[in-house]
């Protein structure tokens, strides 16, 4: 091949929209001092038999050394260790000064609290431009810390989020898990009376996450534990209560985005959860059925330009169906959707609760219902007198 086909920057920029993994490939030279050096192309190989891969540079002198010592150990680094790749990626002279390190099965070094080690053994090692493709067979491998791993994207360095699945803080979702314990037997019969689903959420930071949930005979659960919502209008209007101005005009602004309406309705929606204590949909599934999926699916972090704008399209064709009405007892209402705070020690919410698919209900019904489930989250609140803000 002669010529180069694309340029070198451009090439880099693009190749940058791929998250990859950060891994020190460590051994020790003949003098028995540690030699290594950061990658983000290590990879699995093969499993039969057990190859793992990576392609350090072929001017690379930290490789030269792990070449001729012809064993090394993978250190995966962790989200939170961005500070041991940033020092390991100074000049080969200086990498491992000051920083601790052990001895793995094979002798090479393998820093503290990765996710896990893996010791080879040097398989083959093949030109690949001006890079070398290198594999290595697996000899042992431990998973020593199964969090989340560090990322390079786009120049940059983060941790991996997975979906809707990860809790941003254990301690406040251990936390309200126990808060949550105290009324498990209410939100159960409060489910089964409803026919529907009870689902209690904590706030985690900017998201409301999926900390317990229990559904009525036949009714097929639809909340994830574990799974995060971002607190962005027409959603968290509950978390708001207690909240300063400041914090309540941060949530409002979210709406603005997407037009003066929702911006209208979103308050609307506040006032309602101060006044009543709780707050609601009744018109259609829009908001169980559409916009708590998509919420779920995009969070708040990360959120493309193209993905807010299909989030902010279908907020305007759903607004109508999010405005607070006055319930008419008589009245036949589909989908409704309930919410209510559960405050903490100092009159802020930090759990709600939610009901949700629920069959067709009267006006009366419904406001029943909310009854109950604001009765429900005054037992929590005489349970547990402090809760984490």
């Amino acid at each position: 091949m002669s010529g180069r086909a694309v340029d070198s920057a451009a090439f880099r920029q693009a190749l940058g929209h791929h998250p990859t993994g950060v891994a020190l490939v460590a051994s020790t030279d003949e003098d028995g001092d540690p030699v290594g050096l950061i990658v983000g192309t290590f990879t699995s190989v093969s499993l039969d038999p057990p190859l793992v891969g990576f392609l350090p540079a072929r001017d690379s002198s930290s490789f030269a050394a792990i070449r001729k010592s012809g064993r090394f150990t993978v250190s995966i680094l962790a989200h939170d260790q961005e500070h041991l790749c940033r020092a390991l990626s100074r000049p080969a002279d200086r990498r491992f000064e000051g920083l601790e390190w052990s001895p793995s099965g094979n002798g090479s070094p393998v820093l503290p609290d990765v996710v896990c080690s893996i010791d080879c053994s040097l398989e083959s090692c093949t030109p690949a431009g001006d890079h070398y493709f290198v594999t290595g067979f697996v000899e042992s491998l431990e998973i020593r810390r199964p969090v989340a791993p560090l990322l390079f994207f786009q120049g940059g360095f983060g941790g991996f989020v997975p979906g809707s699945f990860v809790a941003p803080s254990d301690a406040i979702v251990a936390e309200s898990v126990r808060t949550v314990q105290h009324i498990r037997d209410g939100m159960q019969r409060l489910a089964h009376a409803a026919h529907g689903e009870v689902t209690a959420y904590a706030r985690v930071n900017d998201h409301a996450v999926a900390v317990a949930t229990v559904a009525g005979p036949n009714v097929p659960t639809s909340t994830i534990l574990g799974s995060k919502l971002p607190l962005t209008p027409p959603f968290g209007e509950v978390f708001l209560i207690g909240a300063p101005e400041a914090e309540v005009e941060q949530w409002t602004d979210r709406a603005r985005t997407a037009g003066e309406e929702l911006l209208s309705i979103s308050r609307a929606r506040l006032e309602h959860a101060r006044t009543h204590g709780w707050a609601g949909s009744y018109a259609g599934d829009t908001r169980d059925g559409l916009l708590f999926p998509a919420l779920t699916e995009y969070g708040v972090a990360g959120v493309t330009p193209a993905e807010q704008r299909e989030i902010q399209a279908m907020l305007r064709v759903a607004v109508e169906d999010l405005r607070p009405v006055d319930l008419e007892p008589e009245r036949q209402y589909e989908g409704a959707s309930l919410v209510a705070p559960i405050r903490n020690g100092h009159g802020r919410c930090a759990l709600m609760l939610r009901l949700c698919q629920l069959p067709p209900a009267s006006g009366s019904r419904i406001e029943a219902l909310a009854a109950e489930l604001c009765r429900l989250t005054r037992e929590a609140e005489a349970q547990e007198s402090v809760l984490q803000p």
